[in-house]
């Protein structure tokens, strides 16, 4: 099942994701590029779910135009705000509102998940270019390491106050690929270790969209951040802790289509 995108129609939700998600992106590009021939140039790149920019942020160090597109208005204010040399515009992976083959890379970055994946691969395929890359990738909700046995205590907390959205699961890997045009080429799972504080830690769940989903039912962000203050603050101890966060990333050609 295809998840709900409305809860990102929230100006809270963007700038929490403008302000407040961890520097993850980059870390897993550089192992994304890592895939990609040397010699593959790219001069356009789009990132599909752009969302408030973080995601084309990091694209934009692997290719000299990049260009974002995303269904939020709200996500958009900020990415624009981010990335004034980047062109965005409103819409859906479903429906690229771009010529064909006009794009050396295109991206989608935790957002297949909010659309209907073939009809979103076939239009990714469609503006990209033959050779181009297609690359889907996503990372999970945060862990901060250490006591094992308080972590589950502390997550299961966590999903019962904000139950987990449905529609989230999509493996990347069976992706259809070959009815698109595509051929995968690379695919990985790790994670991205990060250091955060207890208060930064704190802000960035804030902004995990079944959080969100409970404020839009009625809770009040205060209330939110009290809920997340008793379940979290434990892990830290006080201390600047590593925080793991579970990354996948797919890598796809376009390959030439017989006429």
């Amino acid at each position: 099942m295809t998840a709900d995108p409305s809860v990102y129609h929230s100006e809270r939700l963007a700038r929490s994701y403008a302000l407040y998600r961890p520097a993850v992106h980059a870390s897993i590009w550089t192992r994304i590029a890592a895939t990609i021939p040397p010699d593959h140039e790219v001069l356009s790149a789009l990132d599909i779910g752009c969302g408030a920019g973080a995601s084309t942020r990091a694209l934009s160090a692997h290719a000299r135009d990049v260009s974002g597109i995303d269904p939020s208005r709200e996500m958009l204010g900020h990415a624009r705000l981010a990335l004034p040399n980047a062109a965005f515009t409103l819409g859906r992976a479903e429906s690229l509102p771009f010529e064909s083959e006009s794009f050396d890379l295109v991206a989608a970055a935790g957002s297949l998940n909010y659309s209907e994946p073939l009809a979103a691969l076939r239009e990714a395929s469609r503006v990209l270019s033959s050779g181009g890359r297609y690359v889907a990738y996503d990372f999970s909700t945060g862990r901060v390491g250490g006591d094992e046995t308080l972590l589950a205590a502390c997550f299961e907390r966590f999903r019962t106050e904000f139950p987990p959205l449905p529609g989230y699961a999509l493996d990347l890997k069976a992706l259809p690929f070959g009815a698109c045009a595509l051929a995968l080429t690379a695919f990985e799972t790790f994670d991205v270790p990060t250091a955060m504080a207890v208060d930064t830690y704190i802000e960035y769940i804030l902004g995990e969209t079944n959080v969100e989903a409970a404020i839009a039912g009625g809770m009040t962000e205060a209330q939110a951040r009290r809920v997340c203050d008793a379940i979290f603050t434990p892990l830290f101890r006080g201390e600047l802790r590593t925080v793991q966060f579970p990354a996948v990333f797919a890598v796809a050609r376009k390959v030439a289509v017989a006429r």
